[in-house]
């Protein structure tokens, strides 16, 4: 049998992420739907990058900000001159603004990061920061 050190915040991220998958899949209507866009976000040996799920908007109505420890998307569902409420059946789709922040888990160059928009996905590919870059120095220990 082996021992791992205790780590109280492991918990809380696992719950955490349970909680919030909860209450965006959760059929009572006063948790409300989420309307910030669904992303994956992985990185390799030199990018991180972030697919964000935006159907349905122009990318003239979507805004991208990088800097060197976050993403943050936002934009606009706009509803169709045509639709009126008082023809409408059913609406489950979400018109509005929308914003998400994502978190980097590494130092990138924020002013080399592009972007493309295909298809109602938004990919977003920023390089990071090579190790010899990176801000700070070594201290010696006296």
């Amino acid at each position: 049998m082996s021992l791992s050190p205790w780590d109280p915040f492991r918990s809380l991220e696992t719950t955490g992420r349970e909680m919030n998958n909860f209450l965006e899949n959760s059929p009572f209507s006063f948790f409300g739907k989420s309307t910030a866009p669904r992303v994956d976000v992985y990185q390799t040996e030199k990018e991180f990058i972030v697919k964000a799920e935006i159907p349905g908007v122009s990318k003239e109505d979507l805004n991208v900000y990088v800097d060197e420890n976050s993403i943050r998307l936002s934009g606009e569902t706009k509803r169709d001159n045509d639709y009126k409420d008082e023809h409408t059946f059913r609406a489950e789709r979400y018109y509005g603004s929308f914003s998400r922040t994502i978190p980097l888990p590494v130092e990138v160059v924020s002013d080399k990061a592009r972007a493309d928009y295909k298809d109602g996905i938004l990919s977003i590919v920023v390089p990071k920061v090579e190790p010899s870059n990176m801000r700070g120095r070594k201290i010696d220990i006296q």
